[in-house]
């Protein structure tokens, strides 16, 4: 694993803006293969082991945004030759990245504190959330047409985003401000129907879909518990305890397991055996991980290595033992992506200054030149 070479202090504390920024990298699903961090070109030989309804949020009908009527119809999703991914950046930009060649595209200029973005399954949309403004906006990902900012809530922020593995539902992760009762509020993609605001638990920062797309789990900071949501009936179930300051989640691709990280000093991942039947989930013991101040987490596609991002560093683990496989540090990561068929990966950091992103290749093993950014990488969608 190539180091970073420049030098970054740990911050000592974090505000609610920076959390939401770091917590928006959702966890999702592709080969997990890193050879280098940013700092070099080309990794070394080999590793070595290192020893939210809420009462002060309201939605309107016109909450959602859909597709345009009349809107030409949507073009086949490009190749595998030409891999694409999205970088929000907390400048306001959405940065379409071409994986295959490593290169940045024209940005696109969405809301002005971007805290999660989310491709739908086929590839045609992106939804980028406005962290302050309570605001979802839709990009046209075949046209590169950006739509006005749609308000989802009023009083709150937006926290996450997620969509459903049948495409169907937007779920956003909404924040009253004061750090109260959070909530989820579904909303229908194809008819753009806002469904009721479930409530969850305080300060709600996360959100991950289970793969059969029947139950939705929210982490809840404020309270450091995660709410399971049945999205068949919209009811949120009894809250799990999972240790102090969650973060963030992420589940197997199998449905068996989810992982809680914690912790903004002493990071831990919390193991949740999941059930058909979410009053019957269990709640493992806690394992520790590196990454310095980690808050932002990625799984690999067979559920067998986790990569843990942070302030400090980013580290590999291995899953269930938590064995540590590989650190770096020098770089504060804030975001990474997985593609879909495991042939490419992203990781957004920052090294002094200096915001980037790193392309890596997984065939290879070989990191490509990292590629900078106008602003902070706060959320990467890989376009499936």
């Amino acid at each position: 694993m190539a180091e970073v070479t420049d030098s970054l202090a740990p911050r000592a504390a974090r505000g609610r803006r920076d959390r939401r920024h770091l917590t928006a990298a959702l966890a999702v699903t592709g080969t997990l293969l890193l050879g280098a961090c940013g700092g070099a070109a080309t990794p070394p030989a080999s590793r070595t082991p290192s020893p939210r309804t809420t009462p002060t949020a309201t939605v309107g009908a016109t909450a959602t945004p859909t597709p345009t009527p009349g809107s030409p119809a949507p073009t086949p999703t490009p190749p595998g030759s030409d891999v694409m991914a999205y970088v929000a950046v907390s400048d306001g930009e959405l940065v379409p990245l071409d994986v295959t060649t490593g290169t940045a595209e024209a940005p696109l200029r969405v809301d002005a504190d971007p805290t999660s973005v989310a491709v739908t399954p086929d590839g045609h949309y992106a939804y980028v959330a406005d962290g302050e403004a309570a605001t979802v906006t839709q990009v046209n990902l075949e046209t590169g047409t950006v739509g006005a900012p749609n308000q989802v809530a009023d009083e709150a922020t937006l926290s996450a985003l997620a969509i459903t593995p049948d495409g169907a539902t937007l779920l956003a992760v909404v924040n009253p401000d004061g750090y109260g009762t959070g909530s989820v509020i579904p909303i229908t993609l194809a008819s753009g129907t806002v469904g009721a605001a479930i409530p969850v638990g305080a300060d709600p920062v996360a959100i991950a879909v289970a793969p059969g797309g029947g139950t939705a789990y929210v982490v809840n900071a404020g309270d450091s518990t995660i709410t399971p949501i049945s999205l068949a009936s919209d009811t949120a179930g009894a809250p799990l305890s999972v240790g102090v300051n969650p973060m963030a989640i992420a589940i197997t691709p199998r449905g068996g397991t989810a992982y809680v990280l914690g912790g903004h000093d002493a990071g831990t991942l919390t193991p949740v055996t999941l059930a058909a039947n979410p009053a019957q989930d269990v709640v493992g013991s806690a394992i520790s991980v590196p990454g310095g101040a980690p808050a932002a987490l990625a799984m690999a596609p067979d559920g067998a290595s986790a990569c843990v991002l942070g302030a400090t560093g980013v580290g590999l683990v291995s899953l269930p033992a938590g064995t540590d496989l590989w650190t770096t540090s020098n770089a504060s990561y804030t975001a990474a992506a997985f593609s879909t068929d495991g042939t490419r990966a992203l990781l957004g950091y920052t090294s002094g200054s200096s915001p980037r992103v790193v392309v890596l290749n997984a065939g290879t093993d070989a990191a490509g030149t990292p590629i900078a950014l106008s602003g902070k990488p706060v959320s990467i969608a890989f376009r499936p």
